[in-house]
């Protein structure tokens, strides 16, 4: 099961690269962007939409990574509280205590 998954993967990856390159060739006319008085390098508009699927990118593994940290130290807190309650529940029910 996992050569069949793994050569999967593999053929998906290939078809994947080989639609970028036909987009990338088909797409390789330069143009620049304005943005009110900036103006960019004429750059393959290929370019500009790999460009733009990275900075994507990027802000998703960057915010997932800040919801993930948020997550564990809230995992973490709640632990501790939980530890400290069961040694308050364990304190009231020992027998020297009454």
């Amino acid at each position: 099961m996992g050569l069949l998954r793994s050569f999967l993967f593999v053929f998906l990856a290939l078809l994947v690269l080989a639609f970028g390159v036909l987009v990338g060739i088909d797409n390789s006319a330069p143009v620049s962007l304005i943005f009110l008085d900036w103006q960019s390098p004429a750059l393959p508009v290929f370019v500009w939409v790999c460009l733009g699927l990275a900075v994507g990118f990027l802000l998703g593994v960057g915010l997932t990574g800040v919801g993930t940290l948020r997550q564990r130290h809230g995992r973490r807190q709640a632990e501790r509280d939980l530890e400290a309650a069961r040694r308050a529940l364990k304190a009231t029910r020992s027998p020297d205590n009454g």
